[in-house]
């Protein structure tokens, strides 16, 4: 029998990948807390919106990796803080928009300088030609799996 026949679940990639990402939005989400008094899907809001927005909710949760509960939950909060605003869209006046007020745009220029940090200190253990490596085969597999998504 191969080895690979015998690998347990923490072997497989989908296990491994959730692994990192709990350990990752765990780190992140205490930095956001302590630093800045916001929850990680309130933090996603305002980074994606700062980054991408104005969007609809089901936009915002596809860009924000939120599904659509976290992502109206997050925006309402937002909005009750004076963060974010809801309009109507110019193209549909049924669709309505979130966008960052300015004391968004401000929280969002502080948002981002740590998710930089963290970032950074995740790729901390390994050398430059680790990093290209990884990114480069963390690229193949969600290319792959997109194309093969439909």
């Amino acid at each position: 029998m191969k080895d690979s026949a015998k690998a347990g679940l923490e072997q497989f990639l989908t296990y491994r990948l959730h692994v990192l990402n709990k350990l990752a939005e765990r780190g992140i989400s205490e930095r956001y807390q302590q630093k800045l008094g916001v929850t990680l899907p309130e933090a996603r809001v305002i980074a994606s919106v700062g980054s991408f927005g104005p969007f609809s909710i089901m936009e915002l949760a596809r860009h924000a990796n939120l599904d659509k509960s976290q992502a109206s939950r997050a925006a309402e909060a937002l909005i009750r803080q004076g963060l974010v605003k809801r309009e109507p869209s110019a193209d549909d006046r049924r669709v309505v928009l979130v966008s960052l007020t300015a004391e968004g745009r401000a929280l969002y220029r502080k948002v981002m300088p740590i998710a930089r940090k963290w970032n950074d200190d995740l790729f901390d253990c390994l050398d430059e030609q680790e990093k290209i490596a990884f990114g480069y085969a963390l690229d193949k597999v969600i290319h792959t799996m997109t194309a093969n998504d439909g």
